[in-house]
């Protein structure tokens, strides 16, 4: 038996960002899903490897995404049978888009919720952005209008305002990548896996002890919430977009005392489509079909869904006028 057979069938299946994937470790963040009737009917086959597992050594890194201080965080290259992602002393990930599978080779003694997060949130995305779907980094959440998504900064307020819908009763699709696909004449969000990843200020604002929390990551306080006490539930398929938001933060020596969301004018055809294209995740940037293929899907967006920039203050007192306010605004807009 071949190995790719043996993991068809003893992997576990799960179900995140609309696809069927095969693992063959434990995924405690993912739902399980039945077996589809054929093997084939799976998208991803995922399988986590031991340290010794051969690297590939790429001739050449295409792409390194730094972080604030300029340590390297993700380094990208092409290999034979595909792409190698890299988290430098963390974890590499081999994609190979031939067999439909994503190969996870950890560094040293990296945590099992660390190689989670890393695959679940770094890698997986971009694979699906291979895989012809486009990648957002923000949140979504489903309302009684349709799909609201909110994109901006790390540290504007996604999540946050994510979550405050989540704790009034709405259903939470995406929390930091929103996907979004084509389905006849409309755009949609596809709901990625349940859980929010908060701070503890956030859930304790906003949830009080009405939840579960697990660690994200070990380098991060971050947890990962798991909402115990809601009225809504994960929604199990797509949901039409109708509403986005680019977040923008108070700031300045003023900013502790305004407590007034402002909502500012619609963001232009050509401003909207630059906001996006930036907010984009892209697994391969020198793919000029990917490229096509996005900008053409994103000229579509900014034409038929408003984008309008929201500057929210940092208080959660203003939370509920903020919600009453996007509301009132996708209302306006049906």
């Amino acid at each position: 038996m071949t190995v790719g057979a043996h993991r068809r069938h003893t992997a576990t299946r799960y179900c995140a960002y609309g696809h069927v994937l095969s693992c063959n470790s434990p995924l405690p963040e993912l739902e399980r899903t039945l077996a589809p009737p054929f093997p084939e009917h799976t998208d991803l086959h995922i399988r986590f490897s031991s340290p010794e597992e051969h690297l590939p050594i790429p001739a050449t890194w295409y792409r390194t995404v730094s972080l604030a201080d300029g340590t390297p965080w993700l380094r990208s290259a092409k290999i034979a049978s595909g792409y190698l992602l890299e988290f430098p002393d963390l974890a590499a990930f081999v994609f190979t888009p031939s067999d439909n599978s994503i190969q996870c080779i950890p560094h040293g003694h990296t945590p099992s919720h660390t190689l989670h997060h890393l695959l679940l949130d770094q890698v997986l995305p971009l694979a699906l952005n291979h895989r012809g779907k486009e990648v957002l980094h923000g949140a979504a959440v489903a309302t009684p209008y349709g799909t609201c998504a909110f994109i901006g900064p790390t540290g504007s307020g996604k999540s946050t305002l994510a979550a405050s819908f989540l704790a009034s009763g709405y259903s939470v699709l995406a929390d930091d990548c929103v996907v979004l696909d084509a389905r006849d004449d409309d755009l949609v969000a596809i709901p990625s896996y349940p859980g929010l990843r908060l701070w503890n200020d956030t859930v304790d604002a906003l949830f009080g002890t009405a939840g579960r929390m697990t660690p994200v990551a070990h380098y991060t306080p971050k947890q990962r919430f798991h909402a115990t006490v809601s009225a809504s539930t994960f929604p199990s398929s797509s949901v039409p977009l109708t509403g986005m938001y680019l977040l923008e933060s108070f700031s300045g020596r003023h900013a502790a005392s305004v407590t007034t969301p402002l909502a500012r004018p619609l963001l232009g055809k050509r401003d909207a489509l630059i906001t996006l294209l930036s907010s984009a995740l892209k697994l391969d940037i020198a793919d000029q079909r990917m490229l096509t293929r996005e900008f053409d899907f994103l000229h579509r967006l900014v034409s038929r869904i408003p984008v309008r920039r929201l500057v929210i203050p940092k208080s959660f007192e203003a939370l509920p006028e903020v919600r009453a306010g996007i509301l009132q605004d996708l209302s306006n807009s049906c």
